[in-house]
């Protein structure tokens, strides 16, 4: 009851303000015109109010809250209108002409959806509906029939009018009025249609044109280029109005929506067209731009059938505002990386782009509409259009340039493979399926042995080209897996034309005609007769020993693992020629290899093809004879053996007899070893070497020589692995001097081998083997430069050292290497010699005597000391003392281990004092194992003890 008594009150207030309405008017600005009125802008007087479309004007007049809510234009922001929202003008004018003037209100927005204009009289409180159009009615119903809004007033002289102008649209709204003189009014449509109908005929002009060069050049971005043109004219004529006036006046529902479709057209076209001028390059940053642009375009022209008006024009913004920024972008850069027809048709977009914003901003409000600014944007339009055209005028006769130099370059090309074809190495032809010549090179005239072409043909006329193969088979098959696939290679043995076979190597290819029947067989061909010759060669090689002519260990290795995995009883006979080395020496190599080629014929006769025979090394043959025991093969060894032992070797006016010794093996434990047969084979012949050569044993997996020389085999085997992966170990054992002190450490250093499964173990194991296989010097070498090594990083180390004893054996002094090499180890790690002693065993000393003086005469020079160990051993060696000129003498610990119950050990190690003192050379006595030992060693005037008695062997790195 509340609301509907307000209701009521409001009415009647409504009413009484109808009749009293000019007592709460506002004092408005009036615009005066006259009779001399041209034109006048409205804008300095104009007020402008928002409100909801339902409101009615009775309200805004009488309402004295909403009539004074009117403010003027200066204060408007234009902003985005929403579609339950009305935009009021007023205006008040007063003509003060003495004559009745008809003038024309004119509000230049053509895409307004609705202009209604009213006009109010104060005086009488007259109000009156003077015209209602718009965009979204059919266009013969507005009163003046112009592409914008025009409404007829008539003034009486001194006639006073307020005019209110409601305006609605989804999307802005100008306020922008004029009024004009009508004949002024009629002669500046004029102007303005001739104006917008020229820039449209140019836009549709080069729509036409770039359409024509699409028929003419065939490339795609002209299409989308006219496309862009076409749409880009209906954009304008529907911004301008002209597009309803002319193409759908009695459609206004299309009006509304065909803006954002033609939009979305121009867009879409322009994306497409940059992107293939740019040739469809920029990497992942122009095809992001691309699909982008691309996607809000086609958003953009569909959006009439999801969104709303004014959704429609924020996706009209943001989408114009992407794809003009975007795509303007590329095109600069397009430009700054292209030719000079690339800049020019980039400027020439430029000026065309920033004309038709200009010309789309001024039509809608947001920028000056006068007749100059026309004509300058509508010039602007015009030269960008010449730039481009140029541009693409330029484009199109560089298409024709390159069109006429790929041609040339087509025949140049031509001409080379013509060239290349006739002057080619490889021969080549061309043949039917039916074995008839079309063509052929030079090469293949030559390789077949003949002289031109014609002389081929005449001979292909008569056999076909099978002619030309020894198994003509090889075409047929030839020609089925050409049907069957792609290029084929086929390496075929041919004939020539007198007969000759050769090799070649065929490629060929099947080219399809009009039909099967016209096929043709495109090939080329190279002899490789040589290759073949040295291939056959090679794998001869591959099995077989260049000097010999026998199977090489290679092949033999192979027969051996099949014989293997064949599981029948087989032996192995491991041959070994004995003092083969002493021919070598006595007269020459030559003499070896001809000795080598006249046993291995000795060999083969006998053999007989009975069994395989191998040259594995130097002087080692085997043989492997399949399906026999070891006692059935031990006849054909002895015969061996016997036809060895007769043969004769003549060499110059030399006469040798010569030897075999022979390890027979038989695969009878199951092994599956190739290595570990031969090893069988390889100890078994040892054994007949070390019992006195020239005579065969038969392995046996009990004999105590075999697993002796077995033992020694593997102990090789662990030395060398452990050589290459530092698996040695350095100990120390100190040496105590025991008559007076002696200051900083004295030890001699201890070598032990580290095994993963065994922990450390004694030189006493392995050294025996090390020296049999001559490893002896490389361990000295690993022994030296590792301690030397850790010397250097261990400074506190070295400056509290006073002496380090090192072990050297027989085998390292003889090598004419090892002197330089210990000399370069002291220079890299700068180790004082001073702190080095070298110990020589006596029997290695006395055995090579001029090596060893040499070796300690440098290095004693230089400041080593040097120590003679294990003294006495030999108990024959005191007249060669005084020639070795040592600095200390290590007596033999077999003397000092029973010194206190033995008095003729304690004889001999006094003796051995005694001569060493008288030569000034101290002494060391080793295996003393406890204090009584050394109690007496004291009083004996030993200068220094060794042994478990003084301190164990411990680490290097672990000092105390």
């Amino acid at each position: 009851m509340k609301e509907r008594l307000q209701h009521v009150l409001k009415l009647w207030w409504l009413m009484l303000l109808m009749f009293c309405g000019n007592v709460f008017a506002f004092h408005a600005q009036v615009n005066h015109f006259d009779k001399q009125l041209s034109r006048q802008e409205l804008g300095p007087a104009l007020y402008f109010q928002q409100s909801h479309r339902a409101l009615p004007l009775e309200e805004l007049i009488f309402d004295p809250e909403r009539h004074h809510a009117f403010r003027l234009v200066t204060e408007y922001k234009k902003s985005l209108q929403r579609a339950d929202q009305s935009l009021w003008l007023f205006t008040r004018l007063h003509y003060k002409g003495q004559t009745p003037v008809q003038t024309v209100l004119h509000y230049d927005f053509p895409l307004a959806d609705l202009v209604q204009v009213y006009s109010y009289n104060r005086e009488k409180n007259d109000l009156q509906l003077l015209s209602s159009t718009g965009a979204s009615v059919p266009f013969d119903q507005r009163a003046l029939a112009y592409r914008s809004f025009a409404f007829p007033i008539n003034f009486e002289p001194d006639q006073e009018l307020d005019l209110f102008i409601k305006v609605q649209d989804a999307a802005v709204a100008p306020v922008q009025l004029t009024l004009w003189q009508h004949n002024h009014f009629v002669l500046d449509q004029l102007y303005k249609n001739i104006l917008d109908g020229l820039l449209c005929g140019v836009l549709l002009l080069m729509a036409i044109y770039n359409l024509f060069l699409f028929f003419s050049v065939q490339q795609r971005l002209y299409l989308y280029y006219s496309g862009f043109f076409i749409n880009c004219a209906l954009v304008l004529a529907i911004l301008n109005g002209l597009a309803f006036a002319v193409l759908w006046p009695d459609y206004p529902e299309i009006n509304q929506a065909i803006l954002y479709v033609a939009a979305g057209a121009t867009y879409t076209c322009l994306t497409l067209f940059s992107w293939h001028v740019r040739k469809q390059q920029g990497g992942i940053l122009g095809r992001f731009g691309f699909y982008l642009c691309l996607i809000s375009a086609l958003l953009l022209l569909f959006s009439p059938l999801y969104a709303n008006n004014q959704l429609r024009f924020w996706g009209l913004l943001v989408v114009t505002a992407l794809c003009l920024g975007v795509n303007t972008l590329f095109a600069l850069m397009h430009a700054i990386k292209g030719d000079r027809t690339a800049k020019t048709f980039a400027l020439g977009w430029a000026f065309f782009f920033g004309c038709i914003v200009v010309l789309a901003l001024s039509q809608i409000g947001y920028l000056p509409t006068a007749q100059a600014w026309h004509y300058l944007l509508l010039m602007a339009v015009m030269g960008s259009m010449a730039l481009m055209s140029f541009s693409l005028l330029q484009n199109i006769k560089g298409t024709q340039q390159q069109s006429l130099d790929h041609q040339r370059l087509a025949n140049a090309h031509l001409q080379q493979y013509y060239d290349i074809y006739h002057n080619a190495v490889e021969g080549m032809f061309t043949s039917t399926l039916q074995g008839q010549l079309i063509t052929a090179n030079q090469a293949l005239l030559t390789m077949l042995g003949y002289q031109n072409l014609q002389q081929m043909q005449q001979d292909v006329a008569k056999s076909s080209m099978a002619r030309y193969y020894a198994n003509p088979e090889d075409r047929v098959q030839m020609l089925k897996q050409l049907q069957l696939g792609d290029n084929k290679n086929f390496e075929i043995r041919g004939l020539r034309s007198d007969g000759s076979a050769f090799w070649a190597l065929m490629s060929a290819r099947l080219a399809e005609g009009d039909g099967v029947q016209s096929a043709y067989v495109h090939g080329s061909i190279v002899d490789i007769t040589a290759h073949k010759q040295n291939t056959e060669q090679l794998a001869y090689l591959a099995t077989h020993d260049p000097l010999t002519s026998l199977y090489n260990r290679h092949y033999f290795i192979e027969q051996l693992e099949l014989a293997l995995r064949s599981e029948y009883k087989a032996t192995l006979l491991y041959l070994d020629i004995d003092q083969f080395k002493l021919i070598n020496t006595t007269c020459d190599h030559r003499a070896g290899d001809a000795l080598l080629c006249q046993i291995s014929n000795q060999m083969q006769r006998v053999l007989d093809n009975r069994g395989i025979l191998a040259r594995l090394e130097s002087d080692e043959f085997v043989v492997l004879l399949p399906h026999l025991t070891s006692n059935e093969a031990f006849t054909i060894a002895r015969q061996l053996l016997d036809t060895v032992k007769e043969f004769r070797f003549i060499w110059q006016d030399s006469v040798f007899s010569i030897s075999v010794s022979i390890g027979l093996a038989e695969n009878s434990d199951g092994n599956k070893s190739t290595e570990h047969w031969l090893k069988q084979a390889d100890s078994a012949c040892f054994v007949a070497k070390e019992k006195g050569r020239n005579r065969i044993h038969m392995f046996n997996a009990n004999d105590e020589e075999l697993q002796r020389h077995q033992s020694e085999i593997q102990w090789l085997k662990t030395l060398r692995q452990a050589l290459e992966q530092d698996n040695f170990v350095l100990f120390m054992q100190p040496i105590a001097a025991i008559q007076q002190d002696q200051p900083g450490l004295h030890y001699e250093l201890l070598l032990r081998l580290s095994l993963p499964d065994q922990g450390l173990i004694a030189p006493g194991n392995f050294l025996s083997s090390a020296e049999r296989y001559g490893l002896m010097p490389q361990i000295d070498r690993w022994v030296i430069r590792n301690y030397f090594r850790w010397l250097a990083q261990q400074p506190a180390h070295l400056a509290e050292l006073n002496l380090a004893n090192i072990n050297l054996s027989g085998a390292s002094l003889t090598d004419p290497l090892f002197k330089a090499y210990v000399a370069s180890l002291f220079r890299e790690y700068r180790i004082p010699f001073a702190k080095v002693c070298f110990e020589i065993t006596e029997s290695m000393a006395i055995l090579n005597v001029h090596q060893t003086l040499d070796f300690i005469s440098h290095f004693r020079t230089l400041g080593c000391k040097f120590a003679l160990d294990d003294f006495g051993s030999g108990f024959s060696s005191y007249g060669y003392l005084k020639n070795f000129p040592v600095d200390f003498v290590k007596i033999d610990g077999s003397f000092v281990r029973d010194l206190l119950i033995d008095p003729f050990d304690c004889a001999i190690v006094q003796s051995i004092h005694d001569i060493a003192r008288a030569m000034k050379i101290q002494t060391v006595a080793e295996y003393v194992e406890n204090m009584e030992i050394c109690h007496k060693l004291t009083e004996m005037g030993i200068d220094f003890a060794q042994g478990y008695g003084i301190a164990k062997p411990r680490p290097l790195y672990q000092q105390e």
